[in-house]
């Protein structure tokens, strides 16, 4: 009908704007922080939370998520095991949830510590070509329960998003090397030219006593 079929067509706009914004960022932070913002408005959700894999811990931990202090739930580990973002990660595709009293898949650690009430899930994995590098997620959505749809539309996002990110911290990662190897040159001027001056006085006196000498000294 009319309707659905214009929602598809604002669906559709938006998620082109979205793929010009995302190859137009490099900014990590601001990347983030767009990613989230974008897909709640999209998917009509409450929160939208990114979550990165920790190779170190084998574990998942918080990047980004809306409505949220970022610092404080980058300090609330998720585990893959007995975690619905963990089981999408593992699995490396999409889940919904629903009905989350006992569900043995939700992890409701994060939930008591940040006091936010979690009545339905939908989460994706974020994937560089088919690895699993993270898992985007939407909560409580505002009207109804997420649906296929909805998991269509929020892998879209997560797939531009995580080759986006990946793109951002490669910046990143380049920008840091070209700043450690300007300090680096930077070091080595320093030490040249401290090396030059205090060699150039006790030099200049051998120079003289040896001058001196070859003036004396016969043959």
């Amino acid at each position: 009908n009319k309707p659905q079929l214009r929602q598809m067509a604002e669906q559709l706009a938006r998620l082109i704007e979205v793929s010009v914004t995302l190859n137009s960022t490099l900014n990590l932070d601001d990347l983030l922080q767009f990613i989230i913002e974008t897909a709640a408005g999209i998917l009509g959700c409450e929160s939208v939370s990114i979550l990165f894999y920790d190779e170190k811990n084998a574990r998942l931990r918080f990047a980004a998520a809306t409505g949220s202090d970022p610092k404080r739930l980058a300090e609330i580990p998720v585990p893959l095991e007995n975690s619905l973002a963990g089981e999408v990660f593992l699995a490396n595709k999409a889940m919904i949830a629903s009905n989350l009293q006992g569900d043995s898949r939700y992890y409701d650690s994060v939930a008591m510590k940040v006091g936010f009430k979690v009545n339905n899930i939908l989460g994706v994995p974020m994937r560089i070509r088919t690895r699993p590098t993270g898992v985007l997620e939407a909560l409580n959505k505002y009207k109804g329960t997420f649906d296929e749809s909805d998991a269509d539309l929020l892998s879209v996002i997560a797939s531009q998003a995580a080759v986006a990110i990946h793109n951002a911290n490669l910046v990143k990662a380049l920008r840091e090397a070209y700043n450690e190897i300007s300090a680096t040159d930077h070091l080595k001027t320093n030490f040249l030219a401290l090396a030059s001056h205090e060699l150039r006085t006790p030099l200049g006196i051998i120079i003289g006593y040896a001058s001196f000498l070859q003036e004396e000294s016969p043959g």
